[in-house]
């Protein structure tokens, strides 16, 4: 069948929106074949509705009935033999992603309990200092090498250390540990 065979049959079951239907009824006035075709299957279907209703023998429908009982019975064995495998499928790659995983989780644990050591030759061992972050460090620059600097840069570092104050219990902060902590004040 035809779209426009379609679309005839469903404008004159009264199948379609009426928005379609106005469209429809805009391609009829514009396609005389298409009016004729919708006028033709008009008539046929206006015959068709005054046959009389006849029951089907009921050898045939029995025998229908069966088929789609057969043909329904097929598509479950089918679909439980599809859900069947794909469920085993996953069931099997999920107990995979879980032994590679397990593997894998115990493989680097066992890799960070054990002690740093690397063995040079066999006969020596040489212990690996942990890596230590020190990014957030205060660090001066230039206060090691005082000794070279000229004698301007050298009095300006003077100056300048000699601004910061030590922080004790004559100003009334008591630190928790033992580290000195210096800063500038205007006394």
């Amino acid at each position: 069948m035809q779209k426009n065979d379609d679309i005839s049959i469903r404008y004159l079951m009264r199948e379609m929106d009426p928005s379609e239907e106005i469209e429809f009824e805009r391609e009829i006035m514009i396609d005389e074949n298409l009016l004729i075709e919708v006028e033709s299957l008009r008539k046929t279907y206006q015959k068709l509705r005054k046959l009389p209703l006849r029951e089907a023998p009921p050898d045939l429908v029995n025998k229908i009935a069966s088929d789609a009982i057969k043909a329904r019975r097929e598509q479950i064995k089918r679909s439980n033999r599809w859900t069947s495998f794909m469920s085993r499928s996953v069931a099997a790659a999920a107990v995979a992603i879980l032994i590679i995983s397990t593997t894998i989780y115990f493989s680097n644990g066992q890799a960070y309990t054990q002690t740093d050591t690397i063995q040079t030759t066999g006969t020596t061992t040489e212990t690996i200092d942990p890596w230590v972050d020190r990014s957030n460090m205060l660090h001066f620059a230039g206060t090691s090498i005082q000794a070279d600097n000229p004698q301007p840069i050298q009095l300006e570092v003077d100056q300048s250390f000699s601004k910061l104050k030590l922080i004790n219990s004559e100003t009334g902060y008591t630190p928790s540990s033992r580290k000195i902590v210096l800063t500038s004040s205007s006394r």
